[in-house]
């Protein structure tokens, strides 16, 4: 499922709010749980807003020892998210995938992030955290 994420040196865990890119620009809200890519086309019918969140690893809770297992992630790909616009504010979900076998095997989860190449314009490096557009602004 993604327990937690890194970029930049941070760290990143449901529950906190994380920043992405979307169409419109830079993106953040509070990272609220999980979607499952299989039924990505209704998270969208109903008004979800696929955003592109910037990792360079990320963690799996092991089902059997509780521990974290990380992974690196590739340059050039990032973890595909969704802002669920139907909640009173809008939330973030992390879009998850089946584990492989070996995945299984590995990191001892059913789920894994999806990792995606971007579908929009990367965050600038030098971005003000604090002043940034809203997705739905």
């Amino acid at each position: 499922m993604c327990a937690t994420f890194q970029f930049k040196g941070k760290s990143f865990k449901p529950g906190q709010e994380i920043t992405g890119s979307g169409k419109r620009g830079l993106v953040r809200h509070a990272w609220a749980g999980f979607a499952r890519n299989e039924i990505l086309s209704w998270w969208q019918k109903n008004g979800a807003v696929l955003i592109d969140l910037p990792a360079t690893r990320f963690a799996e809770r092991s089902e059997i020892t509780g521990k974290l297992i990380w992974d690196e992630i590739a340059e050039g790909l990032v973890i595909r998210g969704l802002v669920d616009t139907q909640a009173p504010r809008p939330l973030i979900k992390v879009v998850t995938r089946a584990s492989t076998p070996p995945e299984l095997e590995r990191f001892q989860h059913p789920r894994m992030p999806l990792l995606a190449v971007p579908l929009f314009e990367p965050l600038s490096a030098d971005m003000d955290e604090g002043n940034e557009p809203d997705l739905f602004g």
